[in-house]
């Protein structure tokens, strides 16, 4: 084997695990690498000037892609910065390797930050290379660790005397062909006769439905026991959201309020698969699942399937698979009378839906003359706009709702969103989008808080030459911690009264992202009325360049 740089090493790595795109930011412990990178031309480095935006990138470019994504930053400053997306990135269980130069060893005594130490609670593993020799084995470790479940984040610094001195060690990829496990034959039956004798059944679907391609699967069974479906922590396609037994998102945050418990209160059998159950952020000691109904959750995370629900059958499996058995099970051992009272449940959820949608359509009507301009019309004036063929990032936070309302999404990946938590995903998020699935137009819808968390993303769009849509929800306010406190005071005060005013959460002073587009080089469009919005957006679309659209809407509760 011929003797290779540190350097040389990390950069053969990236090339040998397929790596197409380094998002990132360098700083002077990055040099060697940036030096290097001018003999790797298959390796595209995309410059960004604030480090979220990067970690944006690179999750949804992993996500869309099935890759795992690359992010490179500078040492201890540099990565802090990344550290409120990152958090996201592990809770989703995206597969990133995230990197960080640092000082050469020997500068101990003048003070050396432990990046591994400060990126691990965000991360898998995180670890620090030292030596040169280390290259090839700590990032094929770093690739595998990130794509197997649990899948995440992985992070790898490395000190400058690794990069610039040589080892002999072999350069060759981590190993793709790990499969997932398949389902016993009796929990497979076990679960069968829970579900063809149910009354009500309820089943949930979460992102590792669509990332293990299960989408078809998850159908074909949902038909056949005729269940009400809803999606949990699921920020991209992993039901059809137009079936007609889709009945919406249930809100990561507050599952456990009444509205919530209430919906799910029919349900003698819930059927969980690739989510967590229940992901919520208040604490509140009342059950969502009644004592006398059952759970089966699926999941090929282990650590997911009881983690805060018990289920009466755990499978940690494939999920198409799994699935796909249940679903023949229930074909050759349903009676005639289940199988009648499986499609009566269909047509009922289907009248359920459809009162939803008209409900939706009704309000839509009702505000197309309103000014500043209601929500519901203009995500009807956008879904009546966009091309068939659009990707959509979704980073609308409470707008969200009424997104979906309007939206149907029935391809997967037809869109991906932010999983909570964390806002200033959508600046950097479409741009990974766009990369990933360069074919099709791609938009964001984007709130105006999330947007100046990372309004430099416009930048990176403009310098890459990027060509994405933003459509920014300028409501003038962080509208979801109003949506918040209410939940706050109702289910952990007891109160009923709303505030008056809320504190700190509105913009006086209001943003204009369309002025802010341009000073970056994008176009930037400024929208009051609902009927001037599909004009502009199929101009923007049309166009193929970075859009800025503010859209100004109604902000009250």
């Amino acid at each position: 084997m011929a003797l290779l740089t540190g350097t040389h090493a990390f950069l053969e790595m990236l090339r040998a695990e397929g790596v197409k795109y380094i998002f990132g930011n360098p700083g002077t412990s990055e040099a060697a690498i940036m030096d290097a990178l001018t003999n790797y031309p298959d390796i595209e480095y995309i410059l960004v000037v604030q480090e979220g935006i990067a970690i944006g990138m690179a999750d949804v470019y992993a996500r869309a892609s099935g890759e795992v994504g690359f992010v490179s930053l500078h040492i201890d400053n540099g990565l802090a910065n990344a550290f409120s997306l990152l958090a996201d990135s592990k809770y989703a269980g995206t597969p990133l390797v995230v990197t960080a130069g640092n000082k050469d060893v020997r500068k101990l005594a003048e003070g050396r930050s432990d990046l591994a130490r400060m990126a691990e609670p965000f991360c898998k593993w995180s670890v620090e290379i030292t030596h040169p020799d280390q290259y090839p084995s700590v990032l094929r470790r770093a690739f595998q660790e990130a794509r197997t479940e649990p899948t995440g984040p992985i992070f790898v610094s490395f000190s400058g005397n690794s990069l610039d001195g040589t080892t002999d060690q072999a350069v060759f990829p981590s190993s793709r062909n790990i499969a997932l496990p398949e389902p016993s034959g009796k929990a497979v039956r076990e679960a069968a006769n829970l579900l063809k004798s149910a009354r009500s059944p309820v089943m949930l679907v979460g992102n590792r439905v669509g990332k293990y391609g299960a989408v078809g699967e998850a159908v074909c069974l949902a038909e056949q026991i005729g269940a009400a479906v809803y999606g949990h922590t699921s920020t991209q396609v992993n039901f059809p959201t137009g079936h007609p037994q889709f009945l919406g998102r249930l809100p990561w945050s507050s599952v456990r309020t009444k509205p919530i418990r209430e919906k799910l209160e029919p349900a003698d059998v819930m059927l969980a698969v690739g989510c967590p159950v229940f992901a919520d952020y208040f604490y509140l000691a009342e059950p969502v699942i009644h004592e006398e109904a059952a759970l089966i959750h699926i999941d090929p995370n282990f650590g997911e399937i009881g983690k805060t629900e018990q289920p009466d059958i755990g499978i940690q499996a494939a999920p198409a698979s799994t699935l796909a058995l249940l679903t023949a099970e229930l074909e050759a051992g349903m009676t005639p009378l289940e199988a009648e009272t499986a499609a009566a449940r269909k047509k009922q959820i289907t009248m359920q839906s459809q009162a939803q949608q008209n409900e939706f359509m009704q309000l839509a009507k009702s505000q197309r003359q309103q000014t500043p301009m209601g929500v519901a019309a203009a995500m009807q004036a956008i879904a009546e706009a966009m091309p068939s063929e659009t990707l959509v990032f979704d980073d609308s936070v409470s707008t969200s709702g009424l997104f979906h309302a309007a939206v149907k999404f029935n391809q997967p990946g037809a869109y991906y969103g932010s999983i909570g938590g964390a806002i200033g995903w959508g600046m950097g998020g479409s741009l990974g989008l766009k990369l990933a699935r360069p074919d099709h137009p791609v938009l964001t819808i984007v709130g105006d808080g999330s947007a100046m968390m990372t309004v430099q993303g416009l930048w990176t769009a403009v310098n890459s030459k990027i060509p994405v849509v933003y459509l920014i929800c300028n409501n003038a306010s962080y509208r979801v911690l109003k949506i918040n406190m209410n939940l706050y005071k109702e289910a952990i005060l007891g109160q009923t009264n709303r505030p008056h005013q809320y504190q700190n959460m509105d913009f006086p002073v209001p943003f204009d992202f369309a002025a802010i587009g341009r000073a970056f080089g994008a176009r930037g469009v400024r929208i009051e009325r609902v009927q001037d919005i599909g004009p502009a957006l199929q101009k923007a679309i049309q166009a193929n360049e970075p859009a800025v659209l503010d859209l100004i809407l109604d902000g009250s509760l």
